[in-house]
């Protein structure tokens, strides 16, 4: 089917002699017409009779009046829809004005994103790439907007890892795979978990991809090893350490502090599974499971920090996939549960030494895996999961 923007009129429209309105987004239809001057040609395909064309809106940020976010991603999940007979636009939650929003689309004809007016979206995909521009009074306006005309909404903002804890401690099928963790509020309670547990981590509750996370090791001569992945550092004492990171305990830092649990290594690195599942509109689905070891340094095996690649079968048993599959499903159901929709998600799970997995953290907004079958499936999977969840017609 062939689906036109007018560039004068600032509508959508097809030309099908067969048909005359055609059900576009959120309760909008797609009329016939035969006159324009100028438009934007857009062509969807699908195996079955097109009765409707449903419309994913995909919000990310703008700044400087550029938007921001990962355009692969887009451009892929735009050609996805396309087959399945759909559209797919970009757009910041500032471009939402009254039943219409501003936004850009990806036009194949001219190679470049154009900009058009887009009718209220069938479905809206939260990929805003940042905290700070969720907590923008923008954002909350886009959440009345959700609100009133009851779009679903997948994935609802970054997740808390403080918060997240918390939640997934209550269950007790999880409780087992979580390290010791506490809020880091003070320079008593750091000491104390420090005494403890001699190996720690400290981490931002909001940051992702191993930024800002230090590995404290305190040794028997009372030497503490600081450790971050771009250096070491030594201190003689406890109290010189404390003087140096004292901003850690001031009010608003937002850290929380985590026992370093002895992991499985392999040829003496330690590795850890990176696990994307997304929703399928019924169930969690295990879309894969990236395997990450560590090189250069210890703390992070994430690969912009060094971290290298490796295959699930140099590391893992015949069960271990069954074994994750059931994590997933349990650590869905409690985020759900807490959050409303929740999409997709990754976490990352590492088998300890002694047998069993360690869980350190579950991210929103998973970044793109290096694995491009895992990207694959989840592109496949989120357009299907986008499909079913556009036949939500209330509102």
């Amino acid at each position: 089917m062939n689906i036109f923007y007018d560039l004068s009129r600032k509508c959508f429209f097809h030309k099908e002699e067969a048909l005359t309105a055609v059900p576009f987004a959120k309760g909008s239809f797609l009329l016939s017409s035969h006159k324009h001057q100028e438009a934007y040609h857009f062509k969807i395909h699908s195996k079955k009779e097109i009765r409707s064309v449903p419309l994913l809106g995909i919000v990310a940020s703008k700044e400087e009046n550029r938007y921001r976010g990962n355009f692969e991603l887009f451009r892929s999940i735009q050609e996805e829809l396309e087959e399945q007979g759909a559209l797919c636009f970009v757009f910041s939650p500032e471009d939402v004005d009254g039943k219409t929003i501003n936004g850009i689309i990806f036009n194949k004809q001219l190679n470049k994103w154009v900009k058009c007016i887009f009718p209220v979206p069938s479905v809206i995909y939260n990929r805003i790439p940042s905290r700070d521009a969720e907590q923008h009074q923008e954002y909350k306006a886009l959440q009345t907007f959700i609100k009133t005309f009851n779009i679903p909404y997948f994935n609802p903002h970054f997740f808390n890892k403080w918060e997240v804890h918390q939640i997934l401690s209550q269950c007790s099928d999880l409780k087992d795979y979580l390290p010791p963790t506490e809020k880091l509020e003070s320079e008593a309670g750091f000491t104390d978990f420090l005494e403890r547990y001699k190996r720690i981590y400290v981490k931002p509750t909001f940051a992702s991809q191993g930024k800002g996370i230090r590995l404290i090791e305190k040794e028997v001569n009372g030497t503490i090893i600081c450790k971050s992945i771009k250096k070491i550092e030594k201190y003689t004492s406890l109290s010189r350490f404390l003087s140096t990171y004292g901003e850690w305990f001031h009010p608003g830092q937002n850290l929380i502090i985590q026992k370093a649990v002895p992991c499985k290594t392999l040829k003496d690195h330690r590795y850890d599974y990176r696990i994307l599942a997304v929703h399928t509109g019924m169930e969690f689905r295990l879309i894969g499971i990236g395997v990450r070891i560590s090189q250069r340094q210890e703390v992070t095996t994430h690969v912009p920090a060094g971290g290298k690649i490796i295959s699930i079968e140099e590391v893992s048993a015949p069960r271990t996939k069954k074994e994750i599959l059931d994590i997933v499903k349990t650590c869905g159901r409690e985020l759900v549960a807490a959050f409303g929709y929740v999409g997709e998600f990754s976490l990352d799970l590492a088998p300890r030494e002694e047998g069993g997995y360690v869980l350190f953290e579950i991210n929103s907004k998973p970044m793109t895996f290096d694995e491009e079958d895992i990207e694959q499936n989840r592109r496949q999977q989120l357009v299907r999961t986008f499909l079913i969840l556009s036949e939500h017609k209330e509102g």
